[in-house]
């Protein structure tokens, strides 16, 4: 049984958020159960959007590794996998409970998973891949330690695991809270129970017995809340604001294919973005 405590950033009807001095990241108190949560998710259906980093996380696998197995955790659509597809040297797998999005990515040619991951690694207990992405996961399971080490039966001999989390109570959201005297805007529950920055993720990582090789950062886009485009309030300016991101992004790459990622990397090192993308290996 868990036995975590820590300083309370927030409430909320019965429920808090704690810095937890045993887990060394933020979660909620009391955790939900797994009933908790599949009766909440019986009534619960979102959409989601690809990972604009996944250009990115495709030069970077491709620098570690020519060739091997690929499974993505939360594939989508594919956009990731689509380029491992392609190529003779790789074999990809996805796991996608989305149904529209896991058509779309076997109408890419790509294998894929309508199951969740706890019944994908029982039915696969004995598979091992090179490269495995874990996209938007950990802060939706109750227990991310747990995954974190258990998956390490799941990758290869110098396989590379990559994880990607939203940066929350960053430095950049904090300036905002502080000037207009809101709440944490980014809290959801329970459909988040965890939220991580720099310092969390790293807590959390290294504990389960991981070395990080690499680090980036998405654009942070509250720098467009701190300069006074609201998207929080106006779903149009969110769009305006996410596209702008995007051309810039384009426009970055034509110049040097790996202009964004050395600009994320920079980003990293500061505690600074969006969303925390790791690159991690067995220690």
């Amino acid at each position: 049984m868990r036995r975590c405590k820590g300083k309370t950033v927030y409430r909320e009807e019965g429920s808090r958020l704690i810095d937890c001095d045993r887990c060394g990241y933020i979660h909620v108190v009391p955790m939900y159960t797994e009933k908790d949560l599949e009766e909440f998710y019986k009534n619960e259906f979102s959409e989601s959007t690809p990972s604009p980093n996944w250009h990115d996380k495709v030069k970077n696998i491709c620098k570690w590794k020519k060739g091997g197995t690929v499974l993505d955790i939360g594939c989508w659509e594919g956009a990731q996998l689509e380029y491992f597809a392609k190529k003779k040297d790789w074999k990809c797998m996805g796991v996608e409970l989305n149904k529209k999005a896991a058509q779309k990515s076997r109408k890419k040619g790509i294998e894929v998973h309508e199951v969740s991951v706890r019944e994908f690694f029982d039915k696969f207990k004995n598979k091992k891949w090179d490269v495995i992405n874990v996209a938007y996961v950990l802060e939706h399971i109750i227990d991310p330690y747990s995954f974190m080490c258990a998956i390490k039966d799941h990758l290869k001999k110098n396989g590379i695991v990559i994880i990607e989390v939203p940066n929350e109570f960053n430095p950049f959201q904090m300036a905002y809270l502080k000037e207009h005297k809101v709440d944490p805007y980014w809290v959801s529950l329970p459909i988040h129970l965890n939220y991580f920055n720099k310092e969390g993720i790293e807590k959390l990582i290294k504990r389960a017995g991981w070395r990080i090789i690499h680090g980036e950062m998405s654009f942070p886009m509250e720098m467009f809340l701190l300069m006074g485009d609201d998207y929080r309030v106006k779903p149009k300016v969110g769009r305006m604001c996410y596209n702008k991101l995007l051309k810039m992004q384009d426009t970055l790459r034509e110049y040097d294919d790996e202009l964004v990622s050395k600009f994320h990397s920079s980003l990293y090192s500061a505690g600074i973005g969006r969303s925390i993308v790791l690159y991690l290996k067995k220690k």
